[in-house]
């Protein structure tokens, strides 16, 4: 009887797999009920719950673990979790979002924005191409990621406090909350410091942002070119055994667009009004550890981000500069 009830209570649950009547004719014998559970329902059981224990976004570690459709918002692990539930924590709030993002009256620079750089930047100036960046030319997108990479504004300079009533809406100047960050319970600097992560003020050195995509110019391809269409290995190139980029990468070209692992996206999906800017490359929410060269060269797992990088593998093969660069 004990088992005739169980079954009675999942039928519902898993008519979709194996019609009730089947279950309704089998319920006549306990012997048969356990022959077919084991030999029948185990697997899809087994299934289930792996998928209900597996992560939903991409975070697994290889390349084949990103498929199309994938969706792949994750900051938790990274980063940019700059609450007190991540490797670099502060003791002034358990938000995450807060540090880039307000639900309300949030000011310019992306969508429901909390920040506002202190910073004045010297644009790339003339690129190869004929280009000319001036400095009042960098577009709230990209001075969205540099009101932290610029490695001046500190993470609590926000618009707006978190929580209920702590604090009211400061659009017209930012309020530094003057919280305390901490790395593995040592204090650290509130503003960033690390070499790779730090941009600074002068652009000049860095891949030029907020410039207009030409195609033809320095080899750019037709903006309506599909990215999934590219494969990195098919202009005669080998990879050799033991190297970084896997299979995975080296025959096909996956990218995260508009919050998943786009098949159907363009290089014209990575531009912003016709323009490259810090996201035409890097998803800020995107924890990419498909990128073998990050994964052997940085060993504390909660801080693998693959750099943030769009595209599945990394830069391996140069795949991140040869998908816009037909070089």
């Amino acid at each position: 009887m004990p088992l005739k009830f169980y079954f009675g209570d999942v039928d519902s649950a898993f008519s979709s797999f194996w019609p009730i009547s089947l279950l309704m004719q089998l319920q006549g014998s306990e012997t048969e009920l356990m022959k077919f559970f084991f030999a029948k329902l185990s697997i899809p059981l087994l299934a289930i719950a792996i998928s209900f224990l597996a992560p939903q976004t991409a975070g697994a570690g290889v390349p084949s673990d990103f498929p199309y459709g994938l969706a792949t918002g994750n900051i938790a692990n990274t980063p940019h979790n700059l609450g007190a539930t991540s490797v670099f924590i502060t003791n002034g709030t358990t938000n995450m979002c807060i540090f880039c993002h307000t639900p309300h009256i949030g000011v310019a620079g992306g969508p429901l924005w909390n920040r506002q750089t202190l910073s004045s930047f010297t644009a790339y100036g003339t690129t190869i191409g004929g280009s000319f960046i001036a400095d009042n030319d960098i577009s709230s997108n990209s001075l969205a990621c540099l009101s932290c990479h610029d490695g001046v504004t500190s993470f609590d300079t926000l618009v707006n406090a978190p929580g209920k009533g702590n604090g009211g809406v400061n659009t017209n100047q930012p309020i530094n909350f003057d919280w305390v960050f901490t790395v593995d319970g040592n204090t650290v600097s509130d503003v960033l410091t690390s070499p790779s992560a730090v941009l600074g003020t002068d652009l000049t050195n860095d891949h030029p942002i907020s410039v207009t995509y030409k195609e033809k110019i320095a080899s750019l391809r037709p903006t309506s070119t599909l990215i999934s269409s590219l494969v990195m290995t098919s202009e005669g190139l080998s990879v050799a055994a033991g190297s970084d980029a896997s299979s995975t990468t080296a025959t096909s070209n996956r990218w995260a667009v508009k919050g998943f692992i786009s098949s159907s996206a363009t290089i014209g999906d990575l531009l912003s009004n016709g323009k490259v800017e810090c996201a035409s490359c890097h998803d800020p929410h995107f924890q990419n550890t498909s990128w073998d060269e990050v994964e052997s060269t940085w060993s504390s797992a909660p801080t693998v981000t693959g750099l943030f990088l769009r595209r599945v593998g990394g830069n391996s093969l140069s795949g991140v500069c040869r998908t816009c660069h037909a070089k």
